[in-house]
């Protein structure tokens, strides 16, 4: 009967362990989706004609920014996506697959950039460039973006887009957060993938709108 008890005592112990985990992390998750959403909303309110989002429960948000005709961009889509804070076992697994909080961002130039480079950081450890371009690996003279691998069709445009400071700038303050920025000739667009945080959310927009002055 002792035996009996106390397993059912570990099991209420248990579900009430989930139950205040889920309950914690759905909180935390709200919380900072509407932090992230307020801070799109300031960052991109004054340059969108038209700013709209789409929630997706606590795990994350879309958004679409129709923009003003004298931005450099027609477009922009921002998705954000967090953790499984809800999840018990999120927080054991975390400690070995190191997710974080995820944002990604489609944007579409008003002109089509002339042509293709891709920015991969060197701590992600999965290196996938996109097989449709042709891209070659070059040496930047720029040694403070030693942290990035740097692939492009044409080498002279490259160094050109690198060698603007509001572009150079971009990447330095974003080097912790960046995970990849892809400037697609072919389809005319750019995709930027990093860590969202309150620093980097501004900073990771930012970096989209200086790609898309330079590259076209």
């Amino acid at each position: 009967m002792k035996d009996t008890i106390s397993e059912y005592e570990a099991i209420v112990v248990l579900a009430a362990a989930f139950i205040v985990v889920y309950i914690i992390g759905t909180f935390r998750n709200r919380r900072l989706l509407v932090k992230y959403s307020q801070i799109t909303k300031k960052h991109l309110g004054p340059s969108s004609e038209f700013l709209g989002f789409r929630p997706f429960g606590s795990s994350g948000f879309r958004a679409l920014s129709n923009m003003k005709s004298e931005r450099p961009l027609s477009k922009m889509e921002i998705a954000v996506s967090l953790v499984d804070r809800e999840n018990v076992m999120h927080y054991p697994l975390s400690w070995i697959t190191k997710e974080k909080d995820k944002v990604t961002v489609w944007a579409y130039p008003r002109r089509r950039p002339v042509f293709s480079l891709g920015i991969w950081s060197t701590k992600e450890k999965t290196f996938r460039p996109q097989s449709e371009l042709e891209l070659k690996e070059i040496k930047t003279s720029h040694k403070n973006l030693e942290t990035f691998r740097i692939l492009s069709s044409d080498d002279t445009k490259a160094d050109e887009f690198l060698s603007d400071k509001n572009l150079l700038s971009g990447l330095l303050k974003t080097k912790d957060f960046l995970h990849s920025l892809l400037v697609d000739e072919n389809e005319s667009r750019i995709i930027l993938a990093g860590r969202v945080t309150d620093d980097s959310l501004p900073a990771l927009l930012d970096l989209v709108v200086a790609s898309a002055s330079r590259a076209s």
